[in-house]
This record gives structure tokens, sequence and C-alpha cells, in this order.
């Protein structure tokens, strides 16, 4: 996750700072002119659990390489798609076939195993947002 992603993360999870203010607390941190806080040690701690949660609840997926070089795999409702790009990079797309939903695209990733572990992980913020998304239309129909 770069800095940037942590900082979105952070931002989506309540942090009441300032996105700048948030971008600065990370690259202090990384450059050791602060130390590492408690709060980033638990949300690091936190990501990294449920990184470790969608490789094992994703361990039968199969990337299947289509003949235009990118790969594909399906995961329950949701396809994954790794597009390559220029440079050696990779874009990473992942729909809600059911409803179409398409997940915000993360930055592209510099290698073919960088975009499968990224796009699993982007997989579990995916499914969290069609769960929120289905209870709240629940909700509003009752």
């Amino acid at each position: 996750m770069t800095p940037i992603e942590l900082a979105s993360r952070l931002k989506t999870w309540g942090d009441h700072r300032s996105y700048d203010a948030i971008i600065r607390s990370i690259q202090r941190m990384l450059s050791g002119d602060t130390g590492v806080s408690g709060e980033i040690k638990v949300i690091v701690n936190m990501l990294t659990y449920l990184q470790h949660l969608e490789d094992e609840q994703n361990t039968a997926l199969q990337w299947i390489q289509m003949p235009s070089g990118s790969y594909t795999g399906k995961a329950g409702d949701f396809m994954l798609t790794l597009t390559p790009q220029s440079k050696g990079r990779w874009l990473i797309s992942i729909v809600h076939q059911p409803s179409g939903y398409s997940h915000p695209w993360p930055s592209w990733q510099n290698d073919l195993d960088s975009a499968k572990r990224k796009a699993l992980f982007c997989l579990g913020d995916a499914r969290r947002h069609i769960f929120e998304w289905q209870r709240d239309e629940r909700l509003r129909s009752t």
C-alpha cells in the first residue's frame, strides 16, 4: 500500500485530519523523522490480517491468461482482470457481475505478482462495499 492509498484508507475510516496532514504524518514516519504511532501499528496489523483472510478465502482462484495477455479470475460474484500496461505495469479491474458495480481501480502495480496480491486485497474492499450497499437497500425497503 502506498502512502497515498493508506491516507485514503485512513480518511475513509474516519480520520478527522485533512488529507494533506495525514500524508505528511505518514511521510514523516517513513523517513524516520517521527516514530510509528501505535494507531498506525494497529492499522497495519489489521490490514495485514485482512490480506491474509483474502488470501485464505481465495486459495482456489484460478488466473487464466487471455490471448490479449491479460489475466482473469472469478471469485464468487466478482470478475477480476489484470491488464498489462506500458513499462511492465498492470491495471486491476474488479467487477461485481450481478450488479455491474466496478470497484475503484487501485494504482497500477509494477509486476504481475503484485497485481494479483493487490487484486485480492481490493476484492475484500469490493465485497464490503457490496455488503454495505445491499444492507442499505434492505433498510430503505423496510
